[in-house]
Formats: C-alpha cells, structure tokens, sequence
C-alpha cells in the first residue's frame, strides 16, 4: 500500500556559533536531507526536530533574532538544504527543547519560517511543547518531564519567550559557574521556590486558557491537554535528593540514568489512550540516549531520537562508532496504519 505520508523524526543538533563539534552534526544533516528525505517518494513529507537543534536559550528576543541568523549563517549548509526542503514542498517542524525554548517566540518562529520558506512560510511550523498527529505520533522534547530542566508554564515562551519566567534548577546552577558553590546553591534554592509557584500558577484560570488555546492547535480536548500537563511536576523534596545522587555519580564516572522507556512516557501515552486519543508512536529526546521499546500498559511505541552532537550517551551503536547518527522514520499508508521505528544514518550509505 502507498504511503500516505512520511515523517522523519531526530533531535539535539545544538547548533550554535561555531562549528566545531568533532562529529559535525551541521554538515552530516544536509547530506541527510538530500540523500534520505528529498528523493524519498510521497507527496506529504514532514521532517520534525525533536528539540535542542540550535543553542538558542534565555535570550531577549532582539538578540534570540540576531542569534538565530547567526547560526544559519555559520551552518549555510544546513540553511541551504532546510530552505531546499521546504521549497520541494516538505514541511519542517521545530519542537522546543530546554536549549532552544527561544524558537517559540513569535517573532523568531515568524523569522525562521521566513528565512528557511520565503514563498510559503507555513511550510515551517514551531511547536512550543508537543507536535501531535492524530493517531499517528506524538513528539516532544522531553524536558517538561525532567524535573531540573522543567518550565512549568512552557506555553507562556509561545507569547514572548522567557521574559518573566524563572530559571529551571539546573540552569540556576550553571548560570554563573565563576560565583562560589554556595552562591550558586542559593540560586538553586530560589529556583526550586521559583518552580513550585509557577506550577501552582499553571493550576490558574491564566494559564488554563493557554492550555485551551493549545488545545484546539494539537487537535485534543481541553481535558486531555489539561491532564497532559499535569503529568510531570517540579517537587523539591523529590527532585534535588535525584540531583545530589546524580553530581556525586559523576565525579565518580558514573550514572544512574535509565536505558529504558521514561515512566512519563507511559502516561502520555496512557492519558491519550483513555481519551479516545491513542497514538501509535511517542516520541521524545533530550537524554541524548537513542532507544526503541514498548510502553507499560498500551500499544503505543516508545522512540528516543538520541543526538547528533557528541554528547552521545547509551548503549546504541552511536556510542560505539560516532559515524552513526540517530533518527526515526514513521510511514503512514493510507488507510491510516503506520509503520516505522529507530534508525541509523550513515553518511557512506550503510546506514539501517
């Protein structure tokens, strides 16, 4: 049977001002869009990245524009290929992650989608959350379900970025490296009480009419995108013990992270499936960790799109040989069934 439609799905470029990232995930992504998307048949070609494609975070939106036109300008490749893309008639969806939360401003997505679909610029779509595709998929970055990184009121950046929202914990530790342990501690302290009023504000009559806004854009229900994003929250007492074990196994070499499907995974898929919603593929990012899995309790199927960038982390054949770069595909023939899952590209063609 024909395909109906083609999705392909991968995540955590970070590109950023320079290009000197030893694995070049800025010029690897042109061949791949010339050699895997451009000739591949089908007339609805969608390629979504599944967040952190750019270091775009925590800017004003005068510099987040002159930003971004920076870093197109210093990956022209990647620039060329995308706006070649868009110009074939595939559509480009850019999902926000913890490090590029900036693209959800309307004035920088309204740049992108210009700079990279002059002539159609509804061919470039930015996606503050989640992209959801009727009984197809749903991606998302993956962040809001990890507590350090999580923005509680993440639907307030699609209206003017960050201005206003607190720094996540994490970030608070990293925002000034050069002050001393304690003061950054203090930082953390007040972005974890930062965090625990933004989710008590997300329970508010203000943010519950962003969540009906973003319900008729995903094509869900208010109640379904209500319970979505309640799924996840910022709690200190549980949060900072996780952290705390985190640093201390890394000085020591080693990690505690999961090879598996996250838990929030599940419930995404779980709310979906008991809202008359269910999804045949989940997929996320932002571990760096490339995985292909089941979920406990539903049919839908588990995707972690891993990174391009050097920062490979699991057990994929990524780590093993860092020519090898993570990605899913997702075929939708026309009666509505899909098939697809994890994949590896290779630039020399021998990829799976």
């Amino acid at each position: 049977m024909s395909s109906a439609a083609r999705w392909w799905l991968l995540s955590d470029l970070h590109l950023g001002m320079s290009d000197d990232d030893p694995r070049n995930p800025g010029k690897v992504l042109p061949e791949f869009l010339r050699r895997k998307v451009l000739p591949a048949s089908g007339r609805r070609k969608h390629v979504v990245f599944v967040g952190d494609t750019f270091e775009l975070a925590r800017y004003g939106e005068d510099e987040s524009l002159g930003r971004l036109e920076s870093i197109l300008a210093r990956h022209l490749d990647t620039f060329w290929a995308l706006e070649e893309c868009a110009a074939r008639g595939v559509e480009l969806h850019f999902v926000c992650g913890n490090h590029d939360v900036e693209l959800a401003r309307p004035a920088v997505a309204a740049r992108l989608s210009a700079l990279l679909s002059p002539r159609d610029p509804a061919r470039v779509r930015v996606h503050p959350w989640m992209l959801h595709v009727p009984h197809v998929l749903v991606a998302e970055h993956g962040h809001q379900h990890h507590s350090l990184h999580r923005l509680p009121e993440v639907l307030r950046t699609a209206v003017n970025g960050t201005d206003g929202l607190g720094l996540p914990p994490l970030a608070a530790w990293h925002a000034h490296p050069s002050s001393s342990p304690l003061s950054r501690a203090g930082d953390v302290a007040r972005a974890c009480v930062a965090s625990e009023l933004a989710e008590l504000r997300t329970r508010g009559a203000a943010y519950r009419a962003l969540l009906q806004t973003e319900s008729r854009r995903l094509a869900l229900d208010g109640t379904t995108v209500r319970e979505l994003a309640h799924i996840s929250r910022f709690r200190t007492v549980s949060a900072l013990p996780v952290a705390a074990t985190r640093m201390v196994l890394a000085a020591a070499g080693r990690s505690i992270a999961s090879e598996e499907a996250p838990a929030a995974a599940a419930r995404v898929a779980q709310t979906l499936t008991a809202h008359g919603s269910r999804v045949a593929w989940y997929v996320s990012a932002h571990t760096h960790r490339a995985l292909e899995s089941d979920l406990d309790g539903c049919r839908t199927r588990y995707i972690n799109t891993g990174t391009w960038c050097s920062d490979v982390r699991g057990r994929g054949p990524d780590q093993a040989d860092r020519g090898v770069f993570p990605y899913a595909v997702i075929k939708v023939a026309r009666d509505g069934k899909s098939t697809g899952g994890l994949r590896y590209w290779r630039p020399d063609g021998l990829d799976g």
